[in-house]
Order: C-alpha cells, then sequence, then structure tokens
C-alpha cells in the first residue's frame, strides 16, 4: 500500500482540568461547543498550515447538509494537490511529479477529532485548562490547551472562535513542549452557503496526476471484523481499538487496525512480504510519523499524528493472534 494511501487513511477532547470542578466545567462547556460547532457549520476559508520549516497556503470549502459533509482541500501554492471529501469517501488528487507524491504533506484532515469517552476523570491521559483569550483571522477566539501526561502523544493548543465556538487554530507540540505542527485560518466564512460547484475537482480531467481513494467501507475486498489477528503488546495507557479491517481478497492480504485515545490516532497496517527485503525505517511527515519494520515475515506499517516513539514501539512489539486465512 502506497504511503501516501496510508496517510489517507489516517485518519485525530476532553480532559481533566486540575484547577477545580468550576474551572473544568469552562473547558468541558467549550468543548462541547466545538463539537457542534465543526458538526453543524459550514464554511470557506484560507488557511495556512506549518510542519518542518514548510509553509502550506490551502483553501478549504466545507458544506454540511441533509446528506452529510462534503469538503474540498486545495493548495493555493506548490503543485497542484486536492483532498475531496463526499461523506465517508475521500479522494487525494496529486501532481504526478514522483517527488510530490512520496513528500507530499497535504494534510486530509485538518483539525483534530475530539472524543470525550475515557479523557474525563482521574485516569484521563491528558490534562487540560483554559488559557486565556486571542484573536485568529480577525475573530476574538477562546484559548484551551492540551497537556499529555506521558511521551506517548502530542499536546495541542486550539483557538475556539469566540462566537460559535468553530476550531480556527490548532497547535501540535511534544510532550517536551516544542512546537511540531501549525494550522490557523486567516480568513473564513462561518455559516456560508455552498454551491455544487465549489466542492468540484479542478484536477479531475488533466493527465499526470496520482489519485488515491479511500472509502470507511472500501470495495469488495475489504471485510470489517471486531476480531483482529493482530495486537501491540504494550499499548500506550489510554488508547484502545476503535476499529478493524481487512483485506482477503485474491490481489490482496492486509490487516488495518486503528487505535484512538480519543484526540489522537495511529493505524497499525500488516501484509505479507512476499519475499521482498524490508530495511527498518521511521519518517516524519510534520506531525506524522510512519514507521515500516518486518516481523513473522509480515510488513508492519504504524502510522499516526503521534510522536516517533509510539509508532516505533507498537510496529516492533505486535502479537499474531490468529492465522492467516490460507490461499
Amino acid at each position: 500500500m502506497n504511503r501516501v494511501l496510508r496517510a489517507c487513511f489516517v485518519l485525530a477532547g476532553l480532559w481533566l482540568a486540575l484547577a477545580g470542578q468550576a474551572w473544568a466545567e469552562g473547558v468541558e462547556k467549550w468543548l462541547n461547543r466545538m463539537e457542534h460547532a465543526m458538526s453543524s457549520i459550514s464554511y470557506r476559508g484560507t488557511l495556512v498550515s506549518i510542519s518542518n520549516g514548510r509553509m502550506d497556503t490551502l483553501r478549504v470549502v466545507h458544506r454540511i447538509d441533509d446528506e452529510g459533509v462534503r469538503e474540498r482541500i486545495y493548495a493555493l501554492d506548490g503543485p497542484p494537490r486536492e483532498v475531496l471529501r463526499d461523506h465517508d469517501r475521500i479522494r487525494c488528487l496529486i501532481s504526478g511529479q514522483s517527488s510530490v507524491v512520496v513528500d507530499n504533506p497535504f494534510p486530509t484532515r485538518l483539525f483534530p477529532g475530539i472524543s470525550r469517552e475515557g479523557l474525563v476523570g482521574p485516569d484521563s491521559v491528558y490534562k487540560m485548562r483554559l488559557e486565556g483569550t486571542g484573536r485568529v483571522a480577525g475573530r476574538a477566539a477562546r484559548v484551551i490547551e492540551i497537556v499529555p501526561r506521558d511521551r506517548y502523544r502530542y499536546g495541542r493548543r486550539l483557538w475556539l472562535d469566540r462566537d460559535t465556538a468553530m476550531l480556527l487554530r490548532s497547535m501540535v507540540f511534544t510532550p517536551a513542549g516544542a512546537v511540531v505542527e501549525k494550522l490557523s485560518f486567516v480568513e473564513i466564512e462561518l455559516g456560508a452557503t455552498i454551491a455544487d460547484g465549489e466542492l468540484e475537482s479542478d484536477l479531475d480531467s488533466p493527465a499526470g496526476l496520482a489519485r488515491y481513494e479511500v472509502t470507511g467501507r472500501a470495495s469488495g475486498e475489504l471485510s470489517a471484523s471486531k476480531d483482529p489477528r493482530w495486537l501491540p503488546e504494550n499499548l500506550p495507557d489510554g488508547f484502545r481499538l476503535v476499529s478493524v479491517g481487512r483485506g482477503d481478497g485474491d490481489s490482496e492480504h492486509y490487516e488495518h487496525l486503528l487505535f484512538s485515545d480519543g484526540l489522537a490516532s495511529f493505524s497499525v497496517y500488516v501484509e505479507p512480504i512476499g519475499g521482498t527485503s524490508i530495511v527498518e525505517q521511521l519518517e516524519a511527515r510534520g506531525a506524522m510519523h510512519i514507521y515500516t519494520g518486518t516481523l513473522d515475515n509480515q510488513r508492519v506499517t504504524v502510522v499516526g499524528e503521534v510522536p516517533a516513539p509510539t509508532v516505533r514501539q507498537i510496529g516492533r512489539h505486535l502479537r499474531r493472534l490468529q492465522a492467516p486465512p490460507r490461499d
């Protein structure tokens, strides 16, 4: 499976505050409002993405209606790149230059999804706190900081629109406090009326583009299962298995495991090597790390917006629970 395709899959809460119940309720109220805003408000805007010393300018058109979510993200500088989302189907269109396909840092998900499950209470793997106010894209904002309790996940600082609680800016930082990635709107129109034409790609016709497609329930060979064949031996606290997918067709055998702690997430792919020699690798794409290695004659790939120690530990220490099917 291509690295860009894996990035397209990869697909990102509430945390315990230490300053008393009233303070915690204040943060929870803001995050509840943010969750509602991001699932109910259509918008169009321009944002900048900064990571690894590189800055990209992106245009975003996001529509929510009775049929669900449609979104178009396209680059305003550099080689042509687009991500199109239609409900749970994602298409990535990238310039056919090999260097762009391999090194493409284009995000398929702009801001983190947040789930309250497992993130509130004394066993939470994060601390959260209100950090004053700010201003983003000409709009007043409330700032929330999320700090990890261990080295296996990133922290985040979020700027929420004062009026709607829409997420306007996100900053990702390491457990030591070093900034890894920034995403920020420089202009945004909330509550926009978006026509169908704004969600259509300009790149569908020209030749020379690499196309990658991901669907929530992919084509015939992919099957969902609650019984994984592989699991990590040492799963960091807070992470849980949220989905299992398999490709068991004639042309491809693999297992895809998705883990989340409510904010951070990572995917594990296990597939037969087929006689190919694999050298252990660890790569970084902004806040995303990609580990590739071998285990029991299988290629193991771990990818997610988590620090390097997380993907390395998971990739090196998987255990087989079920034997693969015979051809």
